[in-house]
């Protein structure tokens, strides 16, 4: 048996988005926004990129930047950049990385949760010239702070980020859903849905 891949109806029929969610997020995916999908251990972001990635048009590009073979191409324009810890030194990795999307020149980067590579030096050499659409835990409702911990990055970056979804996963029934979509403006998270 393969693996699944969710698509937005799989997410709304389970009641984990809506159709309005999926409607700002399409708009969002399809302008080339900067997308940031952020939650809980657990809490379904990884299958929320795999939804919105069939909202990328076949003919775009997509680099995933990903670790162990957690994210599977199932689109032909998919092109995994798998990272792992090895011998290489942590900037080593990085630049090969930032090389490899540079030849590539996607019209989407995806970075799924990983600390296999330098994040913030992905984003301060490459956030200006691409979109990306990248996951981030958040524990606590600061989320800014939590990203800016979690990726390493700064203010300043973050504020470049167009929209940010914050996902919540209900413990005791283990129901995963979409909390909230923000936009990212002066600085400031302003509630879209």
């Amino acid at each position: 048996m393969g693996v699944y891949i969710f698509t937005p109806e799989d997410l709304i029929r389970y009641g984990s988005a809506t159709e309005e969610h999926f409607e700002v997020l399409k708009n969002a995916v399809l302008s080339r926004k900067d997308i940031l999908v952020v939650g809980s251990s657990r809490s379904g972001k990884t299958k929320l990129v795999e939804a919105l990635m069939h909202f990328i048009p076949d003919d775009w590009k997509v680099a995933v930047i990903t670790a162990y073979g957690e994210f599977k191409p199932f689109k032909p324009n998919i092109v995994v950049i798998d990272t792992q810890f090895d011998r290489q030194s942590l900037e080593g990795r990085t630049s090969d990385v930032i090389s490899k999307i540079k030849a590539l020149n996607p019209d989407y980067i995806v970075i799924d949760t990983i600390h296999t590579v330098d994040v913030s030096r992905i984003f301060r050499e490459l956030i200006d010239d691409y979109a990306f659409i990248v996951t981030s835990l958040a524990l606590t409702n600061d989320i800014k702070d939590e990203v800016r911990h979690w990726l390493r990055i700064s203010g300043e970056t973050f504020n470049k980020f167009d929209i940010v979804v914050e996902l919540r996963r209900d413990w005791r029934t283990g129901m995963k859903k979409i909390n909230r979509i923000y936009e990212v403006k002066d600085g400031e998270l302003r509630a879209v849905i």
